[in-house]
Order: structure tokens, then sequence, then C-alpha cells
């Protein structure tokens, strides 16, 4: 059986220290797929001027995790109130970072994630991340 094709938004807001909160947003199409009993969302992000990234999110309210694979190469992991270490890597420079979870919450169509990410014990900035999705309705 062929995964369901998704509607996917992404709304990030990063808070970097020091400076004025960003927010972004992206619209892309993926697929809704299950693997032992566990479901991850697949989307390629697309900006101009720029490779594709392909995304794959673990989705799960205990533990998930966010991966990226092309012009970006990035896997954060989240629990809820905890600390994980990820990678970030743009190009052959890949930089190790320490990924603390403030609030993880998934039901299925929406997945929101806030972090902090530090880098070196210095703080990067404070990101809230939420993804919704739903099926493509001929």
């Amino acid at each position: 059986m062929e995964a369901p094709k998704m509607e996917v938004q992404l709304r990030s807001v990063i808070q970097h220290p020091d400076q004025q909160a960003e927010t972004h947003t992206m619209q892309a199409t993926g697929e809704l797929i299950e693997k032992k009993g566990q479901a991850y969302l697949l989307f390629e992000e697309r900006t101009e001027g720029m490779p594709p990234v392909r995304t794959t999110v673990k989705l799960h309210a205990d533990d998930a995790f966010i991966m990226r694979k092309g012009g970006v190469q990035m896997r954060l992991p989240f629990r809820q109130d905890d600390t994980r270490f990820g990678t970030y890597g743009n190009g052959p420079a890949v930089m190790d970072l320490a990924v603390y979870t403030n609030q993880l919450e998934w039901v299925p169509g929406r997945f929101t994630v806030a972090y902090d990410l530090h880098s070196d014990e210095s703080l990067l900035g404070k990101y809230h991340l939420t993804i919704t999705y739903s099926e493509v309705t001929k």
C-alpha cells in the first residue's frame, strides 16, 4: 500500500541571543509512513537557489527527532525536559549540538517542539517549530 500524500506546513520561530525573533514558514508535499509501529513524516524542503533538503520527522510525544539530508545535514533528537546530542552540517563542516527540549507534543496532524540549541556550552538560539500536516484530497 502506498503511503498517503500529505500537505505539510512548517512554522518556526527562532530567537537568537540578543536579537529579534524571526518567523519562517514553508509548505511542502510529503508522505506519512509507518515503520515498526512508529509514524514518520517525510518531505522535501525547497529553497530557491539551494539544493533540496530531504527531511524526516519521527512523530512521537516522548521521543522524536528531525533529520535533514541534502544541502544541509542535521539530526536533532528531542525528549521532553532532557538534553540530547545532535549534529548540524553545511558542506564538510559538522558541528555537535546539545538540544534541550522544553516542549514536545504530537497528535495526529500536528507536531510541536520548543527547544534550545547549544554548541560548546553557548546558547545558539531558542526554537519553536510547529508542523501541521493533512492528507491531500483529490
